[in-house]
Parts: structure tokens; C-alpha cells; sequence
């Protein structure tokens, strides 16, 4: 009968990291558009990637550059939480998705208090007032969006963890 305890220590695989990451944040981006569906709210992730880049583009290289956007910083991602797995080893792939959902929560709560001021600073069509300034803990887009993004953080981290635990462990 085969062990529960993954053997993650020293198996780092860049590949499965980054894979992990993609597929992380494409489940991200499922939880972030199902709450704007709801009316949870009216952050559009996509549009806000993409029009840092390209403020007046065409809503379709907007909206292609924001995805392409966020699948990078997914995929960056990604490997950051499969460092972090492997590094601390953990006994089970159930504890793997744990660790990967905490970590995923820590980056929640950052990006909830960081985004703001770097929105309002960076973005060409915040400081323009095209777009919604963000308020803080971005409840400038709904009072419901701080929990919503520290979900959607939440979720990229279980799925990223169980991608790479699965693959590699």
C-alpha cells in the first residue's frame, strides 16, 4: 500500500510551476467574473490590465492584453507557490492545497491594501477619471469586492497548489 506523504523536496519542476500557475489563474478569473455577474462588483480585471497598456486601445486588444496580462503574472505566480510548497515540504497533498490556499489568502489581503495607491498613481485612465478610482481595500468598485478579491486570490492559490502537488508529488 503506497504512502500519503508527498516526496516534494528537491523535485522544484519549473514547468508544472508555471502550468500550475495558469491554470490558478484561470480559475481566478471564474470567480472574479462570476461575482461581477452577480453584481458583487464592478471591477472588470481584464479592462483594468489592459488599458494600463493600451488606455485607448480597441475593447479586443484591451481585453487580449489584460488576459494575456494576468495568464503571465499567473504563470509568475505559479512558480512563487510551487517554491514555496517545495521548499516547506508538506506531508500530504491535502496539506500541499492548504499551504497553497493560506499563501494565495496572504496575497489576497496584499493586493486588497497595495492595489488601490497603485492604481490611483499608475493607471493613465484612473488619474484621468475614466475609470473608478478604487477606494480603499478597492470598495471603490463594491462594498463586496475586497472579500471577492481575497477569494479569488484564495482559490488561485488551492488550485495552483493542487495542480503542482498532484503533478509533481
Amino acid at each position: 500500500m503506497g504512502t500519503l506523504a508527498l516526496e516534494l523536496s528537491g523535485n522544484f519542476d519549473v514547468a508544472v510551476g508555471i502550468w500550475s500557475g495558469i491554470v490558478g489563474a484561470v480559475a481566478m478569473l471564474v470567480v472574479i467574473y462570476g461575482g461581477r455577474a452577480m453584481g458583487m462588483t464592478r471591477m472588470d480585471l481584464l479592462r483594468t490590465l489592459g488599458t494600463m497598456v493600451s488606455p485607448h486601445g480597441s475593447t479586443t486588444s484591451v481585453y487580449a492584453i489584460g488576459a494575456m496580462m494576468h495568464l503571465m503574472m499567473g504563470a509568475a505566480f505559479g512558480l512563487a507557490h510551487a517554491g514555496v510548497i517545495t521548499a516547506l515540504d508538506p506531508s500530504s497533498t491535502g496539506a500541499a492545497v492548504g499551504l497553497g490556499l493560506v499563501v494565495g489568502l496572504v496575497h489576497g489581503l496584499v493586493v486588497t491594501a497595495a492595489m488601490p495607491m497603485m492604481l490611483t498613481m499608475a493607471h493613465p485612465l484612473v488619474r484621468d477619471g475614466e475609470i473608478e478610482r478604487p477606494g480603499v481595500m478597492l470598495t471603490g468598485f463594491g462594498s463586496a469586492t475586497p472579500m471577492g478579491v481575497m477569494m479569488a486570490h484564495g482559490v488561485f492559490g488551492l488550485v495552483a497548489a493542487a495542480v503542482y502537488a498532484g503533478a509533481v508529488g
